[in-house]
């Protein structure tokens, strides 16, 4: 859910971070792995989201009784926060570059691999039926289990009053060291900006295929099921 429309810094920041980037990385697909104007992908989710009367809104500027335009301080976070989430590749002069998984992963690769956890399992990834997407991003948990019954590790998470419909197993993964795995797509996703500000944990704005990419290239002859 969009964040409510608000004239300070505060909401630009929250709503770049949660909202803007990760259309913005939807829409920076099309790109592949050549160079864009982040700013010209930048304006078409803007103009997309908000009216042009709330981005003309003027705002005081931090520390200052100057006054600066909200699509202003857009422009000042996305590109900020884009290069610092690592959403994107800096590559100068306004340009920026999609992070290919194995660049992306290299790091959590380590993670992986210096984890105590060297016990097999599953990972698991499950949502709910009225926010289940046919296509694009939407939440996902992601968790593990050392029995092989995801779907009663599942069900026993979701025995509870908050659950207001049966969940929806969407893949799950035999996999080795189950714990190493499960924190480095954890880190990979959070490293992004998917990881979802919510009471519950383990839970990411991400697609089963997105998962399956990053398990994939930290064992790549793992065996994936899709739940009947």
């Amino acid at each position: 859910m969009s964040i409510p429309f608000e004239a300070s810094r505060s909401f630009v920041y929250q709503a770049t971070r949660y909202d803007l980037l990760p259309r913005i990385a939807e829409f920076a697909q099309e790109f592949g792995d050549k160079p864009f104007l982040l700013r010209d992908v930048t304006k078409r989710v803007l103009d997309e989201t908000y009216t042009q009367e709330q981005l003309e809104i003027r705002v005081k500027k931090a520390q200052s009784d100057k006054m600066e335009k909200v699509r202003t301080i857009f422009g000042f976070y996305v590109p900020f926060l884009a290069e610092n989430l690592h959403f994107f590749e800096n590559v100068g002069g306004g340009y920026f570059r999609n992070i290919s998984i194995a660049d992306g992963l290299a790091e959590v690769d380590a993670v992986a691999t210096d984890s105590e956890s060297n016990d097999a399992g599953f990972i698991y990834a499950y949502t709910f039926p009225t926010i289940r997407k046919s296509d694009g991003r939407f939440p996902i948990k992601i968790g593990l289990t050392t029995t092989g019954d995801c779907e009663a590790r599942v069900a026993h998470q979701c025995k509870q009053t908050c659950c207001f419909e049966y969940p929806v197993l969407l893949k799950t993964w035999d996999v080795q060291r189950v714990g190493a795995l499960e924190n480095a797509i954890h880190s990979a996703l959070e490293a992004r900006g998917y990881r979802r500000e919510s009471p519950g944990a383990e839970w990411f704005d991400t697609t089963p295929e997105e998962i399956d990419a990053i398990i994939k290239f930290i064992q790549p002859f793992t065996k994936c099921a899709s739940p009947k």
